[in-house]
Formats: C-alpha cells, structure tokens, sequence
C-alpha cells in the first residue's frame, strides 16, 4: 500500500515540533484536513482509493478484512481539561469515513488480524506517558501494557500481562500478526511471545537483542535488526520448549542499489517486506531450507 498525497500537501504530515533544550517531536495531527490517494496493490492488480478529512501525521494504514481501511497517527494529545485527540479514522472501501476513535499516543505498530482486531504495540513514550499521558497529573497512558488488542470499532479487547519468569513491556519492538495468532518481540529481554485466538500466551527467551522485525513460520523464525552495527542482521531461529535457538546467519538478496539500512522492513506472517523508496520486496521464510 501507498498513500499518495500533493507535493505542496506533504510537508504538514511530517511536521515536528522542538521542546527548546529537549527534542524534536512529531506533531500530533496536521492544522487542517488534506486528501490523499491510497494505491492498493496485491497479485490481481491495483486499486486506487481517494480518502478525503484526513488529519493524521505520519500516517501509518491497515486494510481490515471486510475492505476497510485504518489510517493511524502514532502520536495523540490529551488536553488539561480532559479531552483528546482521537487518532484512528476508518473509511470503507469507497473512501467514506465511517467512524473516529483513540488508540493511544506512541505507537509503534499497528496490525489486524483475520477476525478485523486491531493489534498496537507501543514504544516506550506510549507506555510511560507522554503529550498529556501518565506523569504526574495525567490518567495511565492507553498503551501502558506495551501491546494491546481492541475491535474494529475501538473497543480495547486486551492487554498484554507478562508470563511468570518473563519482564513487562517498555517498547515493543517488532510486531506480527500471523494466520495464527499475534507474534512480538519487546525490550526488555527481547523474548518472543505468542497469544492465540483464545488469548492464551506463550514465551520464549531470546539473546538476540535490538531486532525490529521477524517473520515465523512453524518452528521457524526470520528475525532481522539489532544494535548499532548489527542494524541489518538477519538470522534464522528454532523455537525450543523455552528458548528460540539459532541455526544460522541470513542474507537478504537484494540489488546493489538497495540500501538496507535506509529501508524500511516490517514482518507479517511468513514473510519479511522490505520497503525501498518505491520499490517493495518479499523474503518468504518457507523458502528457505535448513541448510541455509
């Protein structure tokens, strides 16, 4: 998916704002309301989606199953007199906006499953507070959990609670909701955890630090990002009883114009997407073998 917007439109959606003496942070929502093309493409075509009353900054967008289409701002504001922003817009397939809601401020991912959840996980900002969230004088911050699930109208459905033996989450750092159930890794410790369809969960420990995306199949996992220097690793695991073990390194082919570090990968089931510029490309882990 592509959202398409004007050359002279696109500035507001990137906006930021600098606390003197602090950092820069995104605005929340843009001044006014813009309108942009969505380019769906999939294995029979493309189709091409106008959505007007758009208000959201960094926009990121989920297809639901029934065709509806979710458009998130990651970061909302809640005001001193007790009001906020609502940072979640659905339109149905003809571009109609058909409904507003709030899914928290400092999102990090946002993923649907086959019944039309909505998965969020939350970066460290979302989980401990910030725009009017948490501190001192303001309520718990919506993604206090780190991962959360609500339906598609908005209504939160579930928070993660950690397993005995496992930490809470301060920023849930990959994210992949599978045919299966919803996959994630998160800081701290970096295990995996899976909840299946009856909210039962499940974990497993994992050295490999820093990842930001990974792909399972059966057993099998594709993880791929670290630290520092390890920002494009990618490795191949098996998940024991306990623990997610490595069978070995990974390299994603990729043309020479590619650059990996500057693209952006996110997994989703199966497979780890990779996003360069204009061009999109596919890395199925049930292609690889144990030889690899």
């Amino acid at each position: 998916m592509r959202l398409l917007v004007r050359d002279n439109e696109s500035d507001p959606l990137f906006a930021t704002i600098e606390h003197p003496g602090f950092a820069l942070f995104p605005e929340t929502q843009t001044d006014k309301e813009y309108s942009a093309i969505l380019s769906v493409s999939g294995t029979s075509g493309s189709e091409e989606i106008a959505l007007a009353g758009l208000t959201a900054t960094f926009p990121q967008i989920e297809m639901l199953p029934n065709g509806e289409i979710l458009v998130v701002a990651p970061r909302c504001e809640r005001f001193q007199d007790g009001g906020h922003e609502l940072n979640a817009q659905v339109y149905d397939h003809t571009g109609t906006l058909k409904r507003e809601f709030l899914l928290g401020d400092g999102i990090e991912h946002v993923q649907a499953d086959a019944r039309g959840n909505i998965w969020v996980g939350y970066f460290d900002e979302g989980v401990y507070g910030n725009f009017g969230w948490g501190g001192a004088e303001g309520p718990t911050p919506l993604g206090a959990a780190g991962l959360s699930c609500f339906s598609a109208n908005g209504e939160r459905l579930w928070d993660f609670s950690p397993a005995e033996g496992f930490d809470y989450i301060s920023d849930c750092y990959a994210l992949n909701v599978s045919r299966h159930g919803a996959w994630a890794c998160y800081y701290t410790g970096f295990p995996f955890v899976f909840i299946d369809a009856n909210w039962q969960m499940r974990c497993w420990e994992n050295e490999f630090v820093g990842s930001s995306a990974f792909a399972i199949a059966g057993e099998r996992i594709l993880l791929y990002g670290g630290y520092e220097g390890e920002r494009t690793r990618c490795l191949l695991l098996r998940l024991s009883d306990k623990s997610a073990d490595l069978i070995g390194h990974v390299s994603l082919a990729l043309p020479h114009t590619v650059n990996l570090a500057q693209s952006k990968v996110i997994g989703r089931d199966c497979e780890l997407h990779v996003f360069s510029g204009d061009d999109w490309y596919r890395f199925s882990l049930e292609s690889l073998t144990e030889s690899t």
